[in-house]
């Protein structure tokens, strides 16, 4: 990973920036949104690829530790995900490496979710809320050997 952010320090132009966003490993709150309440009703398992993350946070805080990027902001921030059904939830997290399981199943997600729209006849999503890493980093004028 230090290779590749020397790669990435070699061809930016002067003063250049490095943006690091990226989503955090965790527990995910699923939570069931309609008009009139957020109810929550499980978790997703989001800490899939936590070693890889740590590996990244490390590397970058070794080339800033060597003097090639100077950090300029580093915040977090949720980043939700919406729904409209559990199947179109399940299709995006079912493939996804970084976040795998859910806390209940998918057909208790939908019972609460016909449970919640008063038989239907309420819009309900289902939303899950990810914390999120946005850091910015300016490339510093020295030598890389």
């Amino acid at each position: 990973m230090v290779n590749a952010l020397h790669g990435i320090w070699r061809v930016l132009a002067g003063r250049g920036t490095l943006v690091d966003l990226r989503p955090l490993p965790g527990q995910c709150p699923i939570e069931l949104v309609s008009p009139g309440a957020v109810v929550l009703v499980g978790e997703a398992d989001a800490t899939g690829m936590a070693a890889d993350d740590a590996a990244a946070d490390q590397a970058i805080q070794d080339i800033v530790t060597q003097g090639h990027f100077v950090a300029r902001r580093n915040t977090q921030f949720d980043f939700d995900f919406y729904w409209d059904s559990v199947q179109e939830m399940a299709s995006f997290i079912k493939p996804s490496k970084r976040m795998k399981h859910v806390r209940p199943s998918y057909a208790d997600f939908e019972k609460a979710r016909f449970a919640q729209s008063a038989g239907g006849s309420e819009r309900v999503r289902l939303r899950c809320r990810r914390r999120t890493t946005l850091a910015v980093y300016q490339k510093a004028n020295v030598s890389i050997r």
